[in-house]
């Protein structure tokens, strides 16, 4: 009789999750909320989840991004998120955000005073 220890693959049934290149893995990671009061901070949370999940590509950037922003925030940016993507998606969407969202220095301004 065979041992069925002997009948076992030499080497592994699936390739190495490490050796997959960083955009073909699935990757669930999870965004902060977004904060409207300083959106310029919310992006550096964001941007250094993205390093340490090691999100590079532009698209899907731009896709977790999308995911994660709220309803109201969408809206602003609707015209941004229904255009065919571009080279750098992720960053169109980032500075429209930024654009749309930050108070302008002399709204900043009168605010303080």
């Amino acid at each position: 009789m065979t041992d069925p220890r002997n009948l076992a693959p030499s080497g592994p049934l699936l390739p190495d999750a490490s050796s997959r290149p960083p955009d073909v893995a699935v990757i669930q990671l999870r965004l902060p909320t977004f904060v409207r009061k300083n959106p310029h901070v919310w992006f550096a949370q964001v941007e250094a989840v993205f390093d340490l999940h090691r999100v590079t590509s532009e698209t899907t950037q731009f896709r977790h991004l999308l995911c994660n922003l709220p309803p109201e925030v969408a809206n602003e940016v609707a015209d941004v998120i229904g255009a065919p993507l571009n080279d750098a998606p992720y960053q169109r969407l980032k500075q429209s955000i930024l654009d749309r969202t930050t108070a302008s220095e002399s709204a900043r301004l009168r605010h303080l005073t």
